[in-house]
């Protein structure tokens, strides 16, 4: 689980590679480095991408990339890391409501699920589409309160920078984004294999579809805290036909790959010369 989680973080290094298009990206090697430092905060301080993610930005500024560059470039990696991931929800939802007969219980979190993803594609591609400033539409807003507007003005011209950026790479080049679409879903697909390898090596008798479905319900208890996340893959295992202990089994050794990528990132931060 950990070699396989491992070269799903390399493609998407390779991803991040891409959504760098200035003459000052750093080697490849130093990208992953950065996406398994991110990898080693987020396990560290169970925040998910919100402290993981401004550490993988700020990382590659000290690469020597221009902030609104770096901001842009982690952004978009994570925006079409997460359009696959709804894509792929839409996807295996459909089929759980429409194929398998499941309890009422489970259907309701399926639908809400599925209308979740739905309304962040939806919102995605008006904003893409119109070409939408939504960050700092926000900000001018915000700074337009007195006493504010002198202070945030040099603000709000990076950030425009930044969004300008961020949609040249997710709109203005569509060549590019499919390349990074593609490798997301290369990445994606390694995590559905690591969830139906884990089934496979308990002995659990699932193809790959339901481990799919299993990996894909399982985003629901992913926000959770130790205990309430395990108790919450047990009752959806136990929802799909699959034994809770293996739900159970599933979530601990998910937080143990993720604790061997701490040691791993943190680890990083005492070799490094430039740490």
């Amino acid at each position: 689980m950990v070699l396989i989680f491992g070269v799903q973080e390399i493609i998407r290094a390779v991803a991040l590679l891409n959504c760098l298009t200035g003459d000052s990206r750093p080697a490849f090697r130093k990208l992953v480095y950065i996406r398994l430092i991110g990898e080693g905060v987020r396990a560290v301080t169970l925040t998910g991408p919100f402290l993981s993610e401004p550490t993988r930005a700020w990382l590659i500024r000290r690469q020597g990339v221009p902030s609104s560059e770096a901001v842009a470039a982690t952004v978009a990696e994570y925006a079409a890391n997460s359009f696959v991931a709804a894509v792929l929800t839409i996807a295996g939802v459909l089929y759980l409501l429409n194929v398998l007969q499941v309890p009422k219980e489970l259907r309701a979190a399926a639908i809400i699920l599925l209308w979740g993803s739905a309304g962040y594609l939806a919102i995605a591609f008006v904003v893409l589409l119109r070409r939408t400033h939504l960050v700092s539409g926000i900000a001018t807003a915000v700074i337009g309160l007195p006493g504010l507007q002198h202070r945030a003005a040099g603000k709000l011209a990076g950030l425009r920078r930044m969004e300008d950026m961020l949609l040249s790479i997710l709109r203005d080049r569509p060549e590019m984004l499919a390349r990074i679409a593609a490798l997301e879903f290369m990445a994606h697909f390694l995590l559905l294999f690591e969830t139906y390898w884990a089934l496979v090596s308990m002995g659990v008798m699932a193809s790959f579809i339901t481990a799919t479905l299993a990996e894909i319900l399982t985003k629901l208890a992913n926000v959770a805290f130790a205990g309430v996340a395990e108790g919450a893959y047990a009752l959806l295992f136990h929802a799909l036909g699959l034994p809770a202990a293996a739900g159970f089994t599933l979530s601990l050794l998910k937080r143990m790959r993720s604790l061997a990528f701490a040691l791993i990132g943190l680890g990083i931060l005492t070799v490094v010369p430039d740490r």
